[in-house]
């Protein structure tokens, strides 16, 4: 894993933006205090304690391990790797469907059995290495999501309603800190990454100003179809694009 910031300046950031104390915070995960501010002071965190900050937190357990700059364990990672899985198809579905249809499909990409891994999962390509920044921080968790490049910037189109328009090679511009990370793009990856826009935005020490647009209205169900469908092998990928296609009355 590469391109992340130190962990512990991001848990700072956000127990600030949360006003959480350690004590407290470290009470509620059953963590001794002295290991948290030792994690806060720049220690790397443990595994187990990775684990159980993240339904503390309300993260994704997944997504404190890529944070902390650790390989994902195998339990919490993607089925594939298969370059030519997209969940693109899906996404577009899922944002013209009647909403009454949407938690149907949920119901359909949870029922999917969880099968054998296609080698270990999450994209994996060499030109997704990063430098240390806020950028690569939004790629990573787009990558432990499946997304690519290219997904990444249909997904970020779809949340936003249109108004965030970029081409692959600028999605992997903001992984490469050449593409400044502004506080609307902070709110779209927030849209499609499932992460409230103010806590993303504090760990990028990011401000969000108060007048910043809404994301879609279907964002939310977009980024659980994200999340959810990231275990999906490409077989069953394609199952629920037909189950996606027929709920969307194409």
């Amino acid at each position: 894993m590469t391109g992340v910031l130190e962990f512990g300046a991001l848990l700072a950031r956000l127990m600030g933006h949360r006003t959480i104390d350690a004590s407290v915070l470290s009470t509620v995960v059953g963590a001794g205090l002295e290991e948290l501010q030792t994690v806060l002071g720049g220690r790397p965190a443990t595994e187990r304690l990775l684990r159980e900050l993240g339904p503390v937190l309300g993260l994704h357990a997944a997504d404190l391990f890529v944070l902390a700059g650790r390989p994902v364990p195998d339990d919490l990672t993607p089925v594939t790797r298969n370059p030519h899985w997209s969940v693109s198809p899906v996404v577009y579905n899922t944002m013209v469907m009647p909403a009454e249809h949407r938690r149907p499909l949920l119901d359909a990409i949870r029922a999917q059995p969880l099968v054998r891994r296609e080698g270990r999962g999450g994209t994996d390509r060499p030109h997704h290495r990063y430098e240390p920044g806020f950028g690569a921080v939004l790629l990573e968790l787009a990558h432990s999501r499946n997304l690519t490049w290219t997904c990444t910037a249909k997904a970020l189109y779809a949340v936003t309603d249109g108004r965030i328009y970029l081409s692959a090679s600028t999605i992997g511009g903001i992984g490469r800190g050449t593409v400044e990370v502004t506080p609307e793009l902070v709110a779209g990856f927030a849209g499609l990454l499932g992460i409230p826009a103010r806590d993303l935005a504090a760990l990028g020490g990011i401000r969000l100003p108060d007048d910043l647009p809404p994301l879609h209205p279907r964002a939310a169900d977009v980024a659980a179809v994200i999340w959810e469908a990231r275990r999906l092998t490409t077989a069953q990928l394609q199952e629920v694009h037909l189950t996606s296609h027929h709920l969307a009355d194409r």
